[in-house]
């Protein structure tokens, strides 16, 4: 589905090639079926903002929303296993299946990355991918409705995902324990964060909440492959 890979461009760390090629972005979601008529519009005018906007301050809010907030991850495992051991095994595993499917990751890459994941799913037929988008449907529930509660625009991308997938949004309950949850990106949080966690010299091991590090690489951006007609 090209639009997995759209949709893994708008999630990615902002930079100038959204911009000058988001006719090709618009153009790819226009014509997806597979989304509600609502959620098409407001990520064909997402896109439309990210071209008007001022590069540098897209990139601010970006870092401040997804790299101040765990709850907020753009990685997978970070949800799942959090610095725990079995994160490190699931990266190998996920890294492995990517392989399979021709999807080299270099070594500065991190595989739960949401766009990398997008950008691999967008490689398979449709009945895959959606199986996939299954896999982490309750993750994509989470997000959803986090950025929901935050009167985020990325929202429309997670929901995008959902729809894509064929999968149900947050139900009552869990919109209910959203509006409840403590947020973690409050300066408050963000002193305990600093006061807590030991300093770290070199290359990060993932998760959020440290210093910005080299996510916007994460997807090369191949725009010739938004034009190829694909499930």
């Amino acid at each position: 589905m090209r639009v997995l890979k759209a949709i893994a461009v708008l999630l990615d760390y902002p930079g100038e090639a959204v911009q000058a090629h988001g006719g090709e972005l618009i153009d790819v979601i226009g014509e997806e079926h597979r989304l509600e008529p609502g959620t098409r519009r407001q990520l064909i005018e997402l896109v439309r903002r990210r071209q008007e906007a001022d590069l540098m301050d897209i990139q601010a809010e970006y870092v401040g929303l997804f790299d101040r907030s765990r709850s907020l991850s753009l990685h997978l495992f970070e949800h799942v296993h959090g610095e725990s051991r079995d994160r490190g095994q699931a990266m190998v595993d996920l890294q492995n299946v990517y392989r399979e499917e021709g999807l080299e990751v270099s070594a500065n890459e991190l595989p739960d990355y949401v766009p990398l994941f997008l950008e691999f799913c967008s490689r398979l037929p449709e009945e895959n991918a959606r199986a996939w988008l299954e896999e982490v449907w309750h993750l994509l529930q989470l997000l959803h409705g986090r950025l929901a509660e935050r009167d985020s625009e990325y929202q429309w991308l997670f929901k995008g995902l959902i729809e894509l997938g064929g999968l149900e949004t947050a139900d009552e309950q869990l919109q209910r324990q959203l509006r409840d949850e403590e947020r973690d990106d409050t300066p408050e949080k963000l002193d305990e964060v600093w006061a807590e966690e030991p300093v770290t010299f070199g290359p990060t091991s993932g998760g959020c909440g440290g210093a910005k590090t080299n996510q916007g690489q994460a997807v090369p951006v191949d725009w010739s492959a938004l034009k190829r007609n694909s499930a």
